[in-house]
């Protein structure tokens, strides 16, 4: 079992399939390996960006954050406000966040 607390888990919409693939391209120019080890000092467990795939028409992306309690979550959303939100900022997007505590979980043994 992972040892995440809190999970987060946000939308992006975009007015395009281009403006979605720069944003994707863009997450190596924000999450360096530097940037990467902050946030895992922070308390962030896994970060996950993924394509919607099954809404036709849309050009969506969700991303999956998982945090080892609130202080973490809180402490990330500094780093998110120094190094995301800066370089994300002239995308046109609607953003829709959810926010949640773990009840249940199960993992396969496969996943590490």
């Amino acid at each position: 079992m992972t040892s995440s607390k809190l999970i987060n888990y946000t939308t992006r919409e975009f007015m395009s399939e281009n403006e979605l693939e720069l944003y994707a391209t863009k997450q190596d120019e924000i999450f360096t390996p530097k940037v990467i080890d902050e946030f895992k000092k922070a308390g962030m467990l896994r970060r996950v960006l993924t394509r919607i795939w099954n809404k036709e028409g849309v050009a969506r992306v969700g991303i999956l954050f998982e945090y080892r309690d609130e202080k973490a979550f809180v402490a990330c959303q500094t780093l998110l406000d120094k190094y995301h939100a800066p370089k994300v900022k002239t995308f046109v997007n609607k953003v829709v966040g959810s926010r949640g505590i773990v009840l249940h979980e199960f993992t396969s043994d496969d996943f590490q």
